[in-house]
C-alpha cells in the first residue's frame, strides 16, 4: 500500500505535503518555495544531540530527516493547533489546547535550560533577519514593496527606527543566548491523539538569542489572532487562555519588555511574509493601522490579553 496525500499547502517561501502511512503515521514533508533562495537544511548532528533529550511527559520536540529537496516530519496527525484554531472551539477542545500549550512552555523552557556549548555557533533568528532586511531595503516579491511604503508611512520614522533597533538588539551575540526553536509556531504545535503523542516541529530554524525570544514570538501569533478577531467582533476567549497556558507552563518570570517586543516582530514578520510570499490581503491594513500602538507599549497587549 502506498501513502496518501491528505493536505497541500504552499506559499512562495515553504511548502507542505501531509500524508497518511498505511501504519496510520503521518508525515509532513517541507521544502523551500520558489521565493526561497536555498533548500531547507536540517540540523546538525550536535544540534541534533541537543535537541533530542528535549521534551515532556506529554509534548516533544520533532527532527526532521533531510532528503535533497525537502525536510520530512513523522507527526501524530494532520493538523496543527493553527489549522484547529480556524474553526470554533468545544470547550472539551479548548481545555485539551490550554494543556497542550501548558505543556509547550515546560518544554521551551527545558530547551532552553539545555543549551549546548556552541550556541554562539548557530545564527541569530532567521525572521528577524529577514524583517530587518526587508525593512531597510523595501523590496521582495508580490506585494513586499507595497507593503513596506504602506507600513513605514502609518507607522512614521521614530516608529519604524525603533523597530529596526529592536531587530538589530535581538540579532546581535550576547554571552547570555541560549539554544532556540527559533520560528516557535502553533503552526508546527501537533496535537496527539493519546497522551504523550504530540509535538513541536524543529530543526528548519534552530538558533541563538535570549530565552524569550520563542515564547515571546508564540505570544504574537495569539495576539495577531486577537487583533484579527477583534477587527470581525468575532468571541474567542481561548484567545486569551492559550497564551496564559503557555506563560503558565513556562514557569519562569521573564522580561515583559522583551516579550512584548518580540511580540512585535512576530506580527510584523509575517505581514511581510504574507505580502512577500502570498501577496496583498485586505487585513495587512488591520496591520498597519493596529501596530503603531503595539509598538509605543512595546506589545504590552501580548502579555494582558487585549487586542
Amino acid at each position: 500500500m502506498t501513502s496518501t496525500v491528505v493536505d497541500e499547502f504552499a506559499t512562495g517561501f515553504q511548502r507542505t505535503i501531509i500524508c497518511l502511512h498505511p501504519d496510520g503515521t503521518y508525515q509532513w514533508e517541507r521544502s523551500a518555495g520558489p521565493d526561497r533562495p536555498a533548500p531547507l537544511s536540517a540540523p546538525s548532528l550536535a544540534t541534533r544531540q541537543a535537541l533530542e533529550p528535549v521534551r515532556t511527559p506529554a509534548v516533544s520536540l520533532r527532527i526532521p530527516e533531510a532528503s535533497p529537496h525537502a525536510l520530512t516530519y513523522i507527526a501524530p496527525g494532520p493538523q496543527s493547533v493553527a489549522r484547529l484554531l480556524q474553526s470554533r472551539l468545544l470547550p472539551l477542545q479548548a481545555r485539551s489546547l490550554a494543556e497542550l500549550l501548558r505543556d509547550t512552555g515546560a518544554l521551551l523552557r527545558r530547551l532552553h535550560a539545555h543549551a549546548p556549548a556552541d550556541a554562539a555557533a548557530h545564527p541569530a533568528p532567521t525572521g528577524v533577519t529577514r524583517l530587518a532586511r526587508w525593512m531597510e531595503n523595501g523590496t521582495g516579491p508580490r506585494a513586499a514593496a507595497l507593503l513596506h511604503a504602506e507600513m513605514r508611512q502609518w507607522l512614521g520614522e521614530h516608529r519604524w527606527s525603533r523597530v529596526l533597533a529592536w531587530c538589530r538588539t535581538t540579532t546581535r551575540l550576547s554571552p547570555h543566548d541560549v539554544l532556540l526553536h527559533g520560528a516557535a509556531s502553533i503552526g508546527s504545535l501537533l496535537p496527539g491523539t493519546t497522551p504523550g503523542e504530540a509535538v513541536l516541529l524543529t530543526g528548519e530554524d534552530v538558533t541563538r538569542g535570549p530565552a524569550t525570544f520563542d515564547v515571546g514570538w508564540l505570544l504574537g501569533e495569539f495576539l495577531e489572532l486577537r487583533m484579527l478577531a477583534a477587527q470581525r467582533q468575532a468571541e474567542m476567549p481561548w484567545l486569551h487562555d492559550l497564551p496564559a497556558a503557555l506563560l503558565s507552563g513556562y514557569g519562569r518570570e521573564l522580561d515583559p519588555q522583551e516579550l512584548g517586543r518580540f511580540a512585535v516582530l512576530r506580527i510584523m514578520t509575517h505581514a511581510h511574509d504574507f505580502a512577500a510570499y502570498m501577496g496583498w490581503h485586505s487585513e495587512l491594513a488591520v496591520h498597519t493601522s493596529t501596530l503603531p500602538r503595539y509598538i509605543d507599549t512595546e506589545g504590552r497587549a501580548a502579555l494582558d490579553g487585549t487586542a
